[in-house]
């Protein structure tokens, strides 16, 4: 079983436009979130590491940096930027 649905026929002009922007809006937000948990990923790393405080608080401002512009797109929601935002800073400090 694939989990993508088979391609339905559309008729309509505005639903054919409507269905072209979705699929162009959703690889855009795949992209994005990826980027977003390889930042995350990396401070977890970095922070689990010897690494020096430094390097852990410029990923951590670049993992904010992006929290803030996935809400910004409409990615995440403001409330689970704040909540990421706080565990990533408490494992910082």
């Amino acid at each position: 079983m694939s989990t993508e649905e088979t391609p339905k026929k559309i008729k309509i002009a505005t639903a054919k436009k409507r269905e072209k922007q979705t699929l162009k809006k959703t690889l855009g937000n795949r992209s994005f979130k990826a980027k977003a948990k390889t930042a995350r990923s990396s401070l977890e790393k970095a922070c689990t590491s010897s690494a020096p405080l430094d390097e852990k608080r410029l990923c951590l401002s670049k993992v904010y940096s992006l929290l803030d512009k996935c809400v910004k797109k409409g990615i995440f929601t403001k409330n689970k930027a704040a909540r990421l935002k706080a565990r990533y800073a408490s494992k910082v400090a």
